[in-house]
């Protein structure tokens, strides 16, 4: 060789009877960080659960809660008997919101509703005191009674049967009910 001349060679690194270049060795350590790269992020992912942990404490909290006790009282008179002779017939009955212990709790707000399976010939009316109060589909619209005073509401039906209008040549012998359903009022 001349002596301006040199040239820069690197000896082979000889591993088990096989010779590897540089660019060999430098992919294997690429690798070799990349793998402990990823081993070193999968253990810190793992210790941060630990790290990052919530406190869960249990508190048991005691209470006492009064339920709100709804009240009201439906007092009424025997059954009446409206025949072809007796076409005429009223039935009483009141409503409260106390009995003898106490008032109610919370406002409350009900409907009176007449079942029957009555045809024509048969007409219902309701009052309170001597007002009229409207029925459709025999049942009234809903009506508030509150629980800061005691009341106190007298209803009457009135129950008129018209023999000439019945589809039927005999008297209908058949039950009619009252039915006062109670809601709360949502407050």
């Amino acid at each position: 060789m001349s002596k301006n001349k040199s040239i820069n060679l690197m000896p082979p690194i000889v591993k088990k009877g096989k010779i590897d270049t540089n660019d060999k060795i430098e992919k294997k350590n690429y690798k070799i960080t990349t793998i402990l790269i990823i081993a070193f992020i999968i253990v810190l992912l793992l210790l941060c659960g630990y790290t990052f942990a919530k406190e869960v404490e249990n508190i048991i909290i005691n209470g006492k809660a009064e339920v709100a006790e709804p009240i009201l009282v439906i007092e009424n008179d025997p059954s009446i008997d409206i025949t072809a002779t007796n076409n005429y017939g009223e039935y009483c009955f009141t409503v409260k919101n106390y009995n003898k212990q106490k008032g109610t709790d919370v406002d409350l707000k009900y409907n009176i509703e007449i079942l029957s399976n009555a045809d024509e010939s048969i007409y219902f009316k309701l009052y309170e005191n001597e007002k009229e109060i409207p029925l459709i589909n025999n049942k009234s619209d809903f009506i508030e009674i509150s629980k800061n005073n005691k009341e106190e509401r007298n209803y009457k039906i009135i129950i008129t049967y018209d023999k000439d209008k019945s589809l039927s040549v005999t008297d209908i012998i058949q039950e009619i009910q009252v039915k006062v359903h109670t809601e709360q009022v949502k407050g």
